[in-house]
């Protein structure tokens, strides 16, 4: 089932005709069911995937008890635990901040990671510090949810680029609150994202506001990153899935 490791470069990153090992991570407020129609699309290829619901986010769990390092060593002990190697690793929305954690430190184990409409950590800033959002009122909506960040409205999600009825009616009873202290406490790089081999995807619209512009535009530059425009809205794994789910696959041809 695993992938034979070669030199990665940002046209070809693993070898031709080998089954690729997915392990798909969620965003804030979601689970594994996030992405449903891509994992079962790439079975149908072939590959092997593995859909993560993070700690906090399954019914009955303390979520105040989870922080940022609960969610990176999670997804590390599931890679270790599983004895998965040559992972292409991909991470959502604030689980870029995980999975780019995790890849910085397990890069024996990550052959490729891919953000989709995601975050990139740096080093001593919280989630909500990278991505342009009013740090204090979100802080105060944490502290008025019991500790946990209160998922989009029903007229927040409305508002979102390419979100159908039935994705909207999906997303507002599914999601749940999330974790707090996760998107407010700083991340600890190891190793720099420079190191990466990673695959960036996101709508055109995510890219042209990022408050993490200058840190794009610099990994641009690096020849092990590739960048994909899907117009898809920020849940591109619901409204495009045919699309990202071509993306991923081209990653094993």
């Amino acid at each position: 089932m695993q992938c034979n490791r070669r030199v990665l470069g940002a046209s070809q990153v693993l070898q031709v005709g080998r089954i690729v090992i997915y392990v798909l991570v969620p965003g804030a407020w979601a689970g594994g069911w996030v992405w449903d129609a891509i994992a079962v699309r790439l079975r149908r290829l072939g590959h092997a995937v593995h859909q993560m619901t993070l700690p906090g986010l399954e019914k009955g769990e303390c979520a105040e008890k989870v922080h940022l390092n609960t969610h990176v060593n999670a997804v590390m002990d599931y890679l270790v635990s599983h004895e998965l190697n040559d992972v292409v690793l991909v991470g959502h929305s604030y689980s870029g901040i995980v999975v780019g954690q995790v890849s910085a430190r397990l890069q024996h184990r990550v052959a490729h990671c891919v953000f989709i409409e995601a975050f990139l950590p740096v080093a001593g800033k919280s989630m909500l510090e990278v991505s342009g959002l009013d740090v204090t009122h979100e802080k105060q909506l944490i502290d008025d949810n019991g500790g946990l960040w209160p998922a989009p409205t029903l007229e927040e999600l409305k508002s979102q680029p390419g979100l159908s009825d039935e994705w909207v009616n999906l997303l507002l009873t599914r999601q749940k609150g999330h974790p707090g202290k996760t998107v407010t406490e700083p991340a600890v790089m190891v190793g720099s994202l420079d190191n990466l081999s990673a695959t960036f995807i996101s709508d055109a619209g995510w890219l042209n506001s990022s408050p993490e512009a200058d840190l794009v535009a610099a990994l641009r530059k690096q020849d092990s990153w590739r960048f994909k425009t899907v117009n898809g809205g920020h849940w591109p794994m619901l409204t495009q899935p045919g699309e990202i789910t071509m993306l991923l696959d081209e990653l094993g041809t």
